[in-house]
């Protein structure tokens, strides 16, 4: 899509190569963020998720420079500019075999220092302006559906907000969130201890 210019300047950090495709393609097409100048920051860029092929370490390598191909293909379809950096999913970091283990809500994150570290990047990436301009809103995942990877993420945007002179989005984790009644995405929503406003930033959902 084409951006006029003058448009808003969003930041969206996206946890993994696929994230915001997933969970903001529609808003992307016809929805609020169709009207801005989009840039994702993806996160984790160590990658050895795929459906394709059984994940190990080894792999690792050739499955990013496959997520890579498949985040430029989304970009442009979506229309918006991406990098990444360079920590480890968390199936690389901590060997996990089962999804399972990595959708677990209750996982107490205090004491992860993965979440200083990505606060510290996220405050470093609303500072940073580039050649389009700092960002007038940073929208990250709220971490819902329990991923840890989102969770990190969410957690360490939280500690940001009113510390920065950017406003802070929250977006909708899919297909996670999905899986979740109304009750189920309060209760882990709350961890974050902030008092969110909503908003519809998305057209009806199409296939």
């Amino acid at each position: 899509p084409r951006v006029r210019a003058g448009a808003r300047r969003v930041t969206v950090i996206s946890p993994h190569f696929d994230d915001v495709p997933l969970s903001l393609g529609q808003s992307l097409r016809d929805g609020a963020l169709s009207a801005c100048r989009v840039r994702v920051r993806v996160a984790f860029g160590r990658s050895d998720w795929t459906s394709w092929v059984h994940p190990t370490p080894e792999r690792a390598p050739y499955v990013s420079l496959w997520r890579r191909g498949e985040e430029t293909a989304a970009s442009t379809l979506f229309g918006y500019r991406w990098t990444a950096a360079n920590w480890p999913e968390a199936l690389l970091r901590n060997g996990l075999e089962s999804s399972d283990d990595m959708l677990d809500p209750t996982v107490d994150l205090a004491g992860e220092p993965l979440v200083d570290e990505i606060a510290r990047w996220l405050h470093s990436v609303v500072l940073a302006g580039g050649p389009v301009g700092r960002p007038e809103l940073l929208l990250v995942p709220a971490g819902l559906g329990g991923h840890v990877d989102h969770r990190i993420v969410a957690t360490a945007a939280s500690s940001l907000v009113g510390s920065v002179d950017v406003p802070i989005g929250f977006y909708e984790d899919r297909p996670y969130v999905a899986y979740l009644d109304e009750a189920q995405r309060a209760e882990q929503l709350e961890p974050l201890g902030l008092d969110l406003e909503p908003r519809t930033v998305s057209g009806p959902m199409t296939r």
